[in-house]
């Protein structure tokens, strides 16, 4: 069972830095899927620590890419958020111009 958790963070790693890092594209909502597998990696790692296989090249590539999924999905959340704030005011705002151009103001 310890090498599952090996494998199981190492993949929940990888999955959350290639998830981290379309966070931006998708307003970060696909960085929040990113930070839950970083987050479930630690986890696993924790488990595969208590089990005697922390010190494998699975745990140790779950642990190192789960952190950087972890630092790219807080990025990808925090970028996509500002991303799409800005582009609701830039629409509202040209929907505002629009109106007042209408109005002959």
């Amino acid at each position: 069972m310890s090498k599952k958790n090996s494998i199981t963070s190492m993949a929940l790693g990888i999955a959350s830095v290639v998830l981290g890092l379309n966070g931006l594209e998708s307003w970060g909502i696909v960085g929040i899927a990113g930070l839950v597998c970083a987050i479930l990696s630690m986890n696993f790692k924790k488990k595969a620590d208590a089990e005697g296989m922390g010190e494998s090249g699975f745990a140790k590539a779950g642990k190192i890419t789960g952190t950087i999924g972890l630092i790219l999905s807080i990025i990808g959340i925090v970028g996509g958020l500002i991303c799409g704030i800005c582009v609701c005011v830039a629409g509202g705002a040209g929907v505002l111009s629009g109106a007042l151009s209408n109005a002959g103001y």
